[in-house]
């Protein structure tokens, strides 16, 4: 009965394990009061100084802005459409402006 138990024990935290792993880490966004918050407070950079780095990376129309909170972070996500009909993705970090990850969306 206790190996029983043991081996029981030992699937539950596989289980509980391969759901952590393999469950997907989701963005929340930050609403626009926190956003205001935490700009007002300086913990993040305004977005317009953000827009105004994302133009050294990719030209073109900012078509989608969002400030996210992903794995604890601050994150400013911006889609670009530039002259070719493309949309670009950048995302910066809000606390200090960093490019963080720029990738052509599907």
């Amino acid at each position: 009965m206790k190996q029983l138990f043991s081996s029981a024990i030992r699937l539950i935290r596989f289980l509980l394990i391969s759901v952590i792993i393999t469950s997907p880490v989701r963005a929340e966004d930050v609403n626009h009061s926190e956003a205001r918050t935490l700009r007002e407070s300086g913990k993040i950079l305004p977005l317009e100084t953000i827009l105004e780095k994302s133009k050294a990376f990719r030209q073109g129309e900012a078509i989608d802005t969002e400030l996210e909170r992903d794995n604890g972070m601050l994150v400013y996500e911006i889609e670009v459409l530039d002259d070719q009909g493309r949309v670009w993705e950048l995302e910066f970090d809000a606390t200090n402006g960093d490019l963080l990850e720029l990738e052509l969306d599907d």
